[in-house]
């Protein structure tokens, strides 16, 4: 008796044995692999935008530079009180280069003249005076942008309408602040909430306008083209035609694709499964045309039921051995 008692005890533990690492696999969250942190770094832009600052008035600087991406002008809001030396890499009001060689801000008109050679000079007027400012010499190169055309749109606002390369862009804004709204053919309408109506009809096209409503009542759209590119400058996009802003869209005309669910769905044959015979050798699943074999919706859950079946067996198995040696105990004390 204490011999058969042994054994299950044995039995009892090797069960116990084989169902810990089962019992683990399912405690234990299975590794997961994270992708590691990009590395950062922080990169100084000033080698690009670094250049020499001149006080321009209004609280702006111009800072000149000519390197290679040719004359440029970039326009800060420094303030009334900045003077040379003081940090200049502040908030950006507007860039005069080759593809914008005119433009006004805040109430200054800017201009890159002779902006084809190597000696540029921006040229800075406020209240009908005039100062001039040279640029560093650099290469020559084309012009490919236009002069801003101003067009009163109504009220206090005002809109620039001007061309360049990456297409048609209009910057509104009033007689005594500073640019309001900017649009080009990412952004070519204002949006309801603005108030106004003001948007580049046809973008991406060859002959974009600009239209805008700017009061109430009968008022009527006002319409002005843009300036054309310099000669011998192209865009640098695509040129397609766009539908017009008040345009009806198209009718949609019939498709392969709407024909083809018009048709009735061809039935799907299923063979009943009284029909399938019995397989003496090796089986083979019966899939339906059509259809997905029986099972294989479950299949991804099977993984996990394995595991369990597992740890359920070997947890019988333990209280089997249990069990068998407490009838093997009772009958020896009889």
């Amino acid at each position: 008796m204490r011999s058969a008692l042994r054994t299950s005890i044995v039995t009892a533990a090797l069960a116990g044995a084989l169902l810990a690492p089962a019992a683990t696999a399912l405690a234990a969250p299975a590794p997961q692999t994270t992708a590691g942190a990009a590395a950062t770094g922080s990169v100084s832009d000033d080698d690009r935008y670094a250049g020499e600052p001149v006080y321009i008035g209004e609280g702006l600087v111009a800072v000149l530079r000519n390197k290679a991406e040719g004359p440029e002008a970039w326009i800060r809001a420094v303030g009334p009180d900045w003077k040379p030396g003081d940090d200049y890499m502040v908030r950006v009001v507007a860039v005069v280069d080759r593809t914008h060689p005119a433009l006004t801000a805040d109430g200054l008109q800017l201009k890159l003249t002779k902006a084809d050679t190597a000696a540029p000079v921006l040229v800075v007027t406020t209240d009908g005076v005039a100062k001039s400012y040279p640029l560093p010499k650099g290469r020559t190169g084309p012009v490919c942008g236009t002069e801003a055309k101003q067009v009163a749109l109504g009220g206090a606002l005002l809109a620039d309408v001007s061309m360049s390369t990456a297409g048609p862009e209009v910057t509104i804004r009033t007689d005594v602040t500073d640019n309001w709204r900017h649009l080009d053919r990412t952004f070519p309408a204002l949006p309801a909430s603005d108030g106004i109506i003001a948007r580049i009809v046809n973008p991406s096209g060859a002959a974009p306008t600009f239209e805008w409503k700017a009061q109430g009542g009968d008022t009527p759209l006002g319409h002005t083209s843009f300036p054309a590119l310099p000669k011998g400058c192209k865009p640098d996009y695509k040129v397609t035609e766009d539908r017009g802003a008040d345009e009806p869209a198209p009718k949609p005309t019939p498709s392969t694709t709407a024909t083809a669910a018009a048709k009735p769905a061809t039935p799907v044959s299923v063979k009943p499964v009284a029909d399938v015979k019995p397989q003496t050798g090796a089986q083979t699943s019966v899939v339906p045309q059509g259809g997905v074999a029986a099972g294989a919706e479950i299949a991804a859950e099977d993984t996990g039921s394995t595991t369990t079946a597992a740890l359920g067996a070997g947890l019988a198995a333990v209280l089997a051995a249990i069990g068998a040696a407490f009838l093997i105990r009772r009958r020896a004390q009889r």
